[in-house]
């Protein structure tokens, strides 16, 4: 399911080292009547987590030289209070700063599509074929192979599986994606690339930047699934059940945390990039926790552990 070039009309727009896509004139910003933006910071919690990140070493910033994206890099890092959701508390350090997100804006994709479904647009049972060139190396999917909404989005999320992930991409379009992280106010986190080489991207899409976003950001689209923004009770559902079947491993977030807590995450791993974004359930604790990092894993794991085991005995008083 592919765009037609006709259409696709894509303008990048430069603003300091970051760019953001015009979107198509036919892509539209979905309404979400139920958002609320999240409050102002809480500036004693912000405080306390700015502690917090100082006591992980997580309040580095990687230099230019050692960075990919060839720019001097510092992690994104966002708590949000979800224990009253009137009233939900709100503490960042550097949260506003984009990062490349690897995997975890995943998150974005899934979400496009639970709202698509929700708004009676297509459902979880409608098929889709896997076209050959959105195909990646280690895939439990196979080029030809006719497979569900449903299927793609819980191979995309529980193994991360690229190929499906670029799928879900043709499905509900990047530039609709883009849109709704658009309606929340989350400027400058467009879908911009799939999982695969440029070479291989679709036509218009093979020297657009790579995909960038901000722990806010992350934040603001699980505050808003958390609150029925997005497709109600039935997206809130949804997003929670294909979170809950992430596969997150047990460096990160789930090593901080005690065996009583549920995590509802997703990572993203590529180069020195390091995230993992997710809620947090422990009895009455319920908060939400977004890290990204400009470090490669072997450096970022445990000390996002260390940040995550502080914050949850911060949220547990």
């Amino acid at each position: 399911m592919r765009v037609p070039v006709a259409l696709l009309l894509i303008c990048i727009a430069v603003q300091g080292s970051h760019a953001q896509l015009t979107l198509r004139p036919d892509v539209e910003i979905p309404a979400l009547p139920a958002f609320r933006p999240l409050p102002p910071m809480d500036l004693a919690l912000t405080a306390e987590l700015r502690t917090i990140v100082e006591a992980a070493d997580l309040n580095v910033m990687t230099p230019a030289d050692q960075n990919p994206d060839g720019v001097d890099e510092w992690s994104s890092i966002c708590l949000v209070d979800l224990r009253d959701l009137a009233d939900p508390r709100l503490a960042s350090w550097q949260a506003r700063n984009l990062v490349y997100p690897a995997s975890t804006y995943k998150l974005y994709v899934m979400g496009e599509a639970i709202r698509q479904v929700c708004e009676g647009e297509m459902t979880l049972d409608d098929v889709f074929v896997v076209e050959e060139h959105n195909v990646r190396g280690g895939s439990r999917l196979t080029a030809g192979q006719q497979v569900t909404l449903s299927e793609v989005l819980r191979l995309m999320m529980q193994y991360s599986d690229n190929t499906a992930a670029n799928v879900a991409i043709d499905i509900v379009d990047r530039q609709r994606a883009s849109a709704l992280l658009r309606a929340m106010g989350c400027f400058g986190s467009d879908i911009t690339r799939k999982y695969l080489s440029r070479s291989l991207e679709d036509e218009g899409y093979a020297d657009v930047p790579g995909t960038e976003s901000s722990a806010l950001h992350f934040a603001t689209f699980l505050w808003a699934a958390e609150t029925g923004a997005i497709g109600g009770g039935r997206g809130r559902g949804l997003i929670r059940g294909y979170l809950s079947m992430v596969e997150t491993g047990t460096e990160r977030m789930r090593a901080g945390l005690p065996d009583s807590a549920t995590l509802m995450s997703k990572t993203g791993t590529w180069d020195t990039f390091s995230s993992e974004c997710g809620i947090i359930e422990d009895g009455e604790t319920r908060y939400i926790l977004c890290v990204m990092t400009a470090l490669p894993s072997d450096v970022a794991n445990p000390r996002i552990a260390d940040l995550t085991r502080r914050v949850h005995a911060l949220m547990s008083e």
